[in-house]
C-alpha cells in the first residue's frame, strides 16, 4: 500500500506540473513529422525506449506496438535488449509491472494484464523470442494462472485502458491470443494454454459486427477492435465488418477512441478528473488502425487516416499522445497530452516503411 501511495503521489505531482507548464507555455513547434520520427526514435533508443514526453518509464504495451516501427528504423537490437531486461526483472518479482522506471517499477492501477503478452510480441517482432524460451514459458504460466479463466482473460489488471475499472476482456484476450500464436508458431512451450481454445473464447465476444469490450457491454471501443486488426487476428470478412463499424468513430481529426466517454463509476478514482481522456483521438491508435487497414489491403482508407493525423500534428512537428475532437492537444482537467510520444512515432514509421 505504501509503495502504491508513493507512486500515485509522484505521478500526480508529475502530471500536474506538466499540465501547468502546457497551460502556461503551450506546445513547441518543431520541423516535419519525418524529422520528428527520426529524432524521437533515436532519442528513445539512447534512453531505453521510455514511452516519451512526461512518461519517463518503459511500458511493455508501448514497446510491443512500437516494435515493428523501431525495427524498421534499425533499432531491433534495442527492442530485444529492452524486452530482455524487463523479462529478467519480472522473473524475480511477484507482480507484473505496468511500467518500469529507473530505480523503481510500478503495477498500477493494478498489475499489468497485458505485460507478458506484450513482451512476447515485442520479442517476436524482432526475431528474438527463441532466445528467452524458458523465462517466457514460466511467465506465460504465471500470466495464465493469474488472469485467464477457461481461455478468456478475465482477471483484473491494468492494460491499454489503464483508467478503466472493469477488465477490458476483448483487448486482453486478443493480446494473449496473439502471444500464444507467436509461441506456437515458433514451437515454444505454452504449458496448458492453447491458442485454439483462446480464439474460441474470444469469439464469444463477437456480436456479429465487432468485438464487445467485455461480456455484458457492447460499447464500440477501439481497444477491442483496432488491436485484432493490427495483429491480424481476424479473417477478411470480420476485418471488413470491424472497419465498417469503426467508420462511425472516424472524425476529421482521426479515429475517436470509443462511442461514449466512461461514466464516473467506470474509472479508477485517480482518473476521475479526466475520465473523458479515452473518448478523444489518440494519434497512435489512429496509426495502429492505419497499419491494420493496410494489412487487410484497405490502402486508400489507411492513407486517409494517416493524412488526418499528419494534418493535425503537422503544426507541432511532433507526435502527440492525445488530441481533442477539434484536433488540439488535450489539455484539460489536470492532464496534458505528452509530446514526442514514442509509440506514435514508431507506428508512423511502420506505416511509412510499408511497400507502396
Amino acid at each position: 500500500m505504501g509503495s502504491s501511495l508513493r507512486y500515485y503521489t509522484r505521478e500526480l505531482r508529475r502530471r500536474l506540473a506538466h499540465y501547468a507548464e502546457k497551460r502556461r507555455r503551450g506546445y513547441r513547434r518543431a520541423g516535419s513529422l519525418a524529422d520528428a520520427a527520426d529524432r524521437v526514435l533515436a532519442k528513445r533508443a539512447d534512453r531505453g525506449l521510455e514511452s516519451g514526453g512526461h512518461f519517463q518509464g518503459v511500458w511493455p504495451r508501448d514497446l510491443c506496438f512500437a516494435a515493428r516501427g523501431l525495427a524498421a528504423a534499425g533499432y531491433d537490437a534495442v527492442v530485444a535488449d529492452t524486452a530482455a531486461t524487463l523479462l529478467a526483472e519480472l522473473s524475480d518479482a511477484d507482480a507484473f509491472y505496468t511500467d518500469f522506471h529507473p530505480g523503481y517499477n510500478a503495477a498500477t492501477p493494478a498489475e499489468g494484464v497485458d505485460t507478458v503478452p506484450a513482451l512476447v510480441l515485442a520479442l517476436d517482432a524482432v526475431g528474438r523470442l527463441d532466445d528467452h524460451a524458458d523465462v517466457v514459458a514460466e511467465l506465460a504460466a504465471r500470466h495464465r494462472e493469474r488472469f485467464v479463466e477457461d481461455g478468456l482473460v478475465t482477471g483484473s489488471g491494468s492494460s491499454w485502458w489503464d483508467s478503466a475499472a472493469a477488465p477490458r476482456e476483448a483487448y486482453n484476450t486478443a493480446m494473449w491470443l496473439a502471444a500464444l500464436e507467436a509461441l506456437e508458431r515458433r514451437g515454444l512451450e505454452t504449458g496448458d494454454a492453447n491458442a485454439a481454445t483462446v480464439r474460441e473464447r474470444l469469439d464469444t465476444l463477437w456480436n456479429g459486427r465487432y468485438f464487445d469490450e467485455r461480456r455484458g457491454d457492447a460499447a464500440l471501443a477501439c481497444d477491442a477492435n483496432v488491436v485484432p486488426l493490427y495483429l491480424g487476428l481476424v479473417d477478411d470478412e470480420r476485418a471488413r465488418s470491424i472497419v465498417d463499424v469503426l467508420a462511425t468513430l472516424e472524425t476529421p481529426t482521426g479515429l475517436c477512441m470509443r462511442e461514449r466517454p466512461f461514466g464516473y463509476g467506470e474509472v479508477h478514482p485517480f482518473f476521475l478528473l479526466h475520465r473523458d481522456y479515452h473518448y478523444h483521438v489518440w494519434p497512435w491508435n489512429s496509426l495502429m488502425y492505419a497499419n491494420g487497414l493496410a494489412r487487410y489491403g484497405l490502402a486508400e482508407r489507411a492513407r486517409r487516416e494517416v493524412d488526418r493525423i499528419e494534418r493535425v500534428m503537422a503544426p507541432y512537428g511532433t507526435f502527440l499522445e492525445v488530441l481533442t475532437l477539434e484536433g488540439e492537444p488535450y489539455v484539460k482537467r489536470g492532464y496534458a497530452s505528452a509530446e514526442e510520444f514514442t509509440v506514435a512515432a514508431a507506428l508512423w514509421r511502420e506505416f511509412a516503411d510499408r511497400p507502396r
